[in-house]
C-alpha cells in the first residue's frame, strides 16, 4: 500500500556514529578528559530516539606521547521527526578535565551542525575546540589561583552568532567525529538534496 503524497506531513533522520577522539597540539591540560554532550534542533523537530544530553566516560592520553590522540570511540546514535529542515540538529560538545591537583574545570567547547547525508567510512568531521578567556588580569589570576578555567553560563550561546559578541576565546585542538546520515520520508515532501 503506498502513500499519497497528501497524507504525507513529516520525515525522519536516522544519525549514527560515534565521537572518535580529541587532539591537543601540546597536549590537554588536564590528566582525564570527559565531555558532556547535548543535541538542540528546531522547534519543529521532535527527538524519537537517543539520549538528549548525556556524558561520555573519561578517556587519556598519559600512557603515550602528549600529543597522541585522546580516543573516545563513545558511540552516538539519534532519530528524529520533522516537517522542516529549520532548525536542523546541532551537537554541543563541553569538555572537562581533572587538573593535577584534582580540580575539575572546563577544557573547551565544540559544536557541529549534524550531517544531511550519508559519510563515507574514512570521512570524519573535524571540529575545533574553542577555549573562553578571562575578560581581565584579576579574572587571569584568580583563575591561576584556583586551577579553574573560564566557563560559558549557557553553552547554547555558541549557537547564536548574535549572542557570541563580548565573548574572547582561543582555539586549541578538535574533536573528531564519524557520523552517517539515513534519511526517509524526504521524497514525498518534495525535499530533493542531491
Amino acid at each position: 500500500m503506498t502513500e499519497s503524497p497528501t497524507t504525507a506531513s513529516y520525515f525522519n533522520i536516522f544519525i549514527t556514529g560515534q565521537l572518535e577522539a580529541m587532539e591537543f597540539p601540546l597536549g590537554p591540560n588536564a590528566a582525564e578528559v570527559f565531555c558532556r554532550y547535548e543535541v538542540i534542533s528546531g522547534p519543529d523537530w521532535e527527538l524519537v530516539s537517543g539520549a538528549q544530553n548525556g556524558i561520555s566516560q573519561t578517556a587519556s592520553n598519559k600512557n603515550g606521547y602528549f600529543k597522541d590522540k585522546i580516543v573516545f570511540n563513545f558511540p552516538l546514535e539519534w532519530t528524529f521527526k520533522s516537517t522542516t529542515p529549520y532548525g536542523w540538529p546541532q551537537l554541543i560538545i563541553c569538555i572537562y578535565g581533572k587538573t593535577r591537583w584534582g580540580v575539575e574545570t572546563a577544557l573547551g567547547y565544540s559544536r557541529i551542525n549534524l550531517p544531511v547525508f550519508g559519510a563515507a567510512t574514512d570521512s570524519s568531521i573535524v571540529a575545533p575546540i574553542l577555549i573562553p578567556k578571562n575578560s581581565n588580569m584579576v579574572a587571569e589570576m584568580a583563575s591561576w589561583i584556583t586551577g579553574r578555567n573560564p566557563e560559558l553560563k549557557d553553552p547554547k550561546t555558541l549557537l547564536s552568532s548574535g549572542k557570541l559578541k563580548g565573548i574572547s576565546a582561543e582555539s586549541y585542538g578538535v574533536v573528531i567525529f564519524k557520523l552517517s546520515t539515513i534519511l526517509r520520508g524526504t521524497d514525498r515532501l518534495g525535499y530533493d538534496w542531491g
